[in-house]
């Protein structure tokens, strides 16, 4: 079970909590799973995600890949509710 999945289980049984709850060291099986988990993670507590800075190995495979608040980075801006312009 993958822990978007068990996730979903939780909440299922217990609707009062949120349904993600991050650990350190929690694992995920592919980018797109652990993107789906923390994408459902910041519309519960009211921010967005997006990726960040990737890394290419020696091979020129993908690494890492950072998944950050949609905001990260982005200078601010006077009387705007949003970061994007």
């Amino acid at each position: 079970m993958d822990a978007l999945e068990q996730s979903v289980r939780v909440f299922a049984e217990n609707p009062s909590e949120n349904a993600v709850k991050l650990e350190p060291g929690m694992s995920f099986d592919s980018l797109n799973e652990a993107y789906d988990v923390y994408n459902l993670y910041s519309w519960e507590h009211g921010f967005g995600i997006r990726y960040g800075k990737s890394s290419l190995n020696v091979e020129r495979t993908k690494c890492m890949q950072e998944i950050v608040c949609g905001c990260s980075g982005k200078p601010e801006k006077d009387h705007t509710r949003s970061c994007r312009v």
